[in-house]
């Protein structure tokens, strides 16, 4: 007597299964999207943390005075190696043949970087997780992202500085903690996660005038980041980070991958912007 056969499924049986599977997948991919982005949160304030706690080591190591922010691009004297070192340097771009997009050592090294000592080697910190943005061409020689991120408030610390903006003549420069008046140190930002197309050298100027402060109107000098979900890792001089989130659509600049395009990413004229206040307002100025 012959054994019946197994049946297999029948095809409308698979395609309910395929169906099945494919809602179960819908539902949950937004719950893997959002765990990954609050992973990178998680990932890019224990970063921010761990830099403003170097930068505050730092300063209560030298007689309270903050380490160097120089502006070497725009002054047009950045030689790295050759001059008392910032608090990092390097110059980003989107040029697949600038090694120091991918060099690390002007983040530890301490003839390159006076926070060099203080983050023992650990560079990632300078990294948000959610920046991957990459050139086509520099994607394509491997790499895995830009080794910087971060950049630093231009009116925190010694050095040359740019001074012909429009709003130049409300800048200051800040050089000591108890200097912090204009706002108070729990106020004061200190490092912040820059626009991959703004990114280039290590400082961020933002725009301080009274129009800026009372009104939002002005101008973004360089824009800031907007990495997780239109929000930005901002580190402040009291030693706390925090997701920073923008309130105007304006602000956040979809990366163009062109090299400093103004007036997408510098230099960008904004009216009645609560982000542009914001920023002035927890800038030092007089």
């Amino acid at each position: 007597m012959r054994k019946p056969q197994d049946k297999g499924f029948t095809l409308i049986e698979l395609l309910v299964v395929i169906a099945i599977i494919a809602i179960l997948a819908a539902m949950l991919l937004p719950t893997l999207a959002h765990a990954k982005q609050a992973a990178q949160v998680t990932n890019c304030m224990n970063n921010k943390k761990q830099l403003i706690v170097a930068w505050v080591m730092y300063t209560g190591d030298n007689g309270d005075t903050f380490p160097y922010n120089f502006d070497y691009k725009d002054l047009g004297v950045y030689s790295p190696g050759t001059t008392t070192p910032a608090w990092a340097e390097g110059y980003l771009d989107w040029d697949p043949n600038n090694g120091q997009n991918t060099n690390t050592m002007f983040l530890t090294n301490p003839q390159l970087s006076l926070l060099g000592p203080y983050i023992a080697n650990t560079f990632q910190i300078f990294w948000c997780p959610a920046d991957s943005f990459l050139a086509p061409q520099q994607r394509a020689l491997g790499w895995a992202h830009r080794c910087r991120s971060v950049t630093m408030d231009a009116a925190i610390g010694p050095g040359q500085k740019y001074s012909t903006f429009g709003w130049s003549a409300y800048f200051v420069s800040i050089s000591k903690i108890s200097q912090l008046v204009r706002p108070g140190v729990s106020d004061v930002w200190v490092f912040m996660d820059e626009q991959p197309d703004a990114m280039d050298d290590s400082i961020l100027y933002a725009d301080v005038s009274p129009n800026a402060m009372n009104l939002g109107n002005g101008e973004f000098t360089e824009m800031p980041a907007a990495y997780h979900n239109n929000s930005c890792g901002i580190s402040f001089a009291d030693g706390h980070a925090e997701c920073h989130h923008w309130m105007n659509s304006q602000t956040i600049v979809p990366v163009s991958y062109k090299a400093h395009n103004v007036p997408l990413n510098q230099q960008v004229p904004v009216s009645g912007d609560k982000d542009l206040q914001w920023l002035a307002l927890h800038t030092p100025h007089q």
